[in-house]
């Protein structure tokens, strides 16, 4: 015996589970006052260089900044607790890549997930019966608020992956590559066209949202919102497609050099592309394209 200590998967898959689930809970009782979030909607104005303008207009932004990070924390707790009774229930407890399948659902179904609801259940802002209003004369397109290449990027990987599947499956066919992996193949590439579709879905209903705001300021700040929820399902589409884009070079990879091993192929190239697409989408965060900014803010950075 070398006298190291050995855990089994299962149980560190426990502890990390038990580790992470520590997060919502505090998470949820520092935000259980109705006033919390002062500070972060100051460093949201401050990032994004937008004024707070009005007290109504810092207590919208205040009251959608708590609602985001509560749901995105109950959506944690739950996360925690199902992949905790899978852990125990099932052989997935003892993978190595029990990890990689917990961030997935984290980034892809907790933050993409919560966020849409939350965008497409309440409106930022609920001007005065009486009060002006302002609108645009028509709608604009998840290109507009997110980016040209942030809003292609999804459609890339999946292209990406139809090309590379095929490469794959031809090399499967020819005895290149293990046919057991084929399953694998084809369940990430259907659940890449599904989470495109379903995120397109949901971003046509939060673009036909209506905006009502009684200043170009208040239209500015529910852009804001808007666009940080679209690039988030951009992100979770993004993320998903990569799926079959990274298993694909992997199994490829694997027939092409003869003394590489699976483990080490695959415990690599299908997750690396990961955080990668989360620094992409995190450039823009918080922040509006030029032309969504009021005029008077056009000239220069804003001032809390």
């Amino acid at each position: 015996m070398d006298g190291s200590i050995h855990i089994p998967f299962e149980v560190f898959n426990a502890l990390l589970l038990a580790l992470f689930a520590v997060v919502p809970i505090v998470a949820l009782v520092i935000t259980a006052n109705p006033e919390w979030g002062d500070a972060r909607v100051a460093q949201l104005s401050l990032r994004a260089r937008l004024p707070l303008g009005q007290d109504t207009t810092r207590r919208s932004l205040r009251q959608r900044s708590r609602a985001l990070l509560r749901a995105n924390m109950w959506g944690l707790l739950a996360t925690m607790l199902v992949f905790g009774s899978i852990t125990f229930l099932t052989p997935l407890g003892t993978s190595p890549f029990m990890g990689w399948f917990l961030a997935l659902a984290i980034l892809f179904v907790v933050v993409t997930g919560c966020s849409a609801i939350v965008t497409t259940r309440e409106r930022l802002f609920s001007p005065a019966p009486a009060a002006p209003r302002v609108a645009r004369a028509q709608t604009l397109t998840v290109r507009e608020y997110v980016g040209r290449w942030r809003a292609a990027l999804p459609i890339v990987l999946l292209v990406c992956a139809a090309i590379l599947g095929v490469a794959a499956g031809i090399a499967i066919i020819l005895g290149a590559i293990p046919r057991s992996y084929a399953p694998w193949l084809a369940a990430t590439g259907a659940l890449a066209v599904a989470a495109t579709v379903a995120g397109w879905a949901i971003e046509r209903r939060i673009l036909a949202q209506p905006q009502p705001a009684s200043d170009t300021l208040e239209l500015a700040w529910d852009d804001l919102f808007r666009t940080d929820a679209l690039a988030t399902l951009r992100m979770g589409a993004a993320m998903v497609a990569w799926l079959p884009v990274g298993l694909a070079t992997a199994l490829l990879v694997l027939a092409a050099i003869p003394f590489a091993t699976a483990e080490s192929i695959l415990g690599l190239f299908p997750w690396f592309g990961i955080p990668l697409l989360q620094v992409i989408y995190a450039i823009g965060q918080n922040r509006l394209a030029p032309r969504l900014y009021p005029d008077f803010l056009r000239t220069g950075p804003a001032t809390a």
